[in-house]
């Protein structure tokens, strides 16, 4: 088993070589931060929520068997407290948002260029909140964190097939829905 793996590294951590949990949270803190601001729209949560995961990675390590790779355990632990803070939140608070969505600061822009850009941000922001929420986590997890099906089903706890169906499902409303508010 190589040293540096997340399976070794996380069975450090299960022996009490909690030291090994930094290489982990470098490895995957940045992943996990993009996954929660895209779910989520808010900064300060994001972050927030990468904490409780690593927390609970920490806390629960002996539940790790790994019978699958570390990186879907994590993101299944990620997905059940995205899952958690959203049943909590305020009604009366905003639906969540995509932010960063074109965020290139490399790319030339008109400024013409850039109000269509953030019009068309909103839009895609408006038809992605009114999906159910495993079509938005599917495309959130395919199209913006770049899973494959087989490892969204492996965190999503359900078959590949279930996930290409909610995400060409997903993506059809979002097509409809735009169609209506445009």
């Amino acid at each position: 088993m190589d040293i540096l793996s997340d399976e070794y590294l996380i069975k450090r951590v299960q022996e009490g070589d909690h030291s090994r949990m930094s290489l982990l949270y470098e490895r995957y803190h940045k992943d996990l931060y993009a996954y929660f601001l895209k779910c989520t729209g808010d900064r300060l949560k994001s972050e927030d929520l990468v904490h409780t995961v690593f927390f609970k990675v920490l806390k629960n390590s002996h539940q790790f068997a790994g019978t699958s790779k570390f990186v879907y355990w994590l993101f299944t632990i990620a997905r059940n407290e995205q899952i958690n803070d959203y049943n909590k939140r305020d009604p009366l608070r905003g639906s969540y948002e995509l932010t960063n969505l074109d965020n290139d600061p490399s790319l030339e822009i008109e400024p013409g260029e850039i109000l269509e850009k953030e019009e068309r941000k909103e839009l895609l922001n408006k038809a992605l909140n009114q999906l159910s929420p495993e079509k938005k986590e599917a495309i959130i997890l395919s199209r913006y964190q770049g899973l494959k099906y087989r490892e969204i089903a492996e965190i999503a706890g359900c078959k590949e097939s279930a996930v290409k169906s909610r995400i060409q499902r997903g993506l059809l409303e979002m097509r409809e829905i735009l169609k209506h508010i445009q």
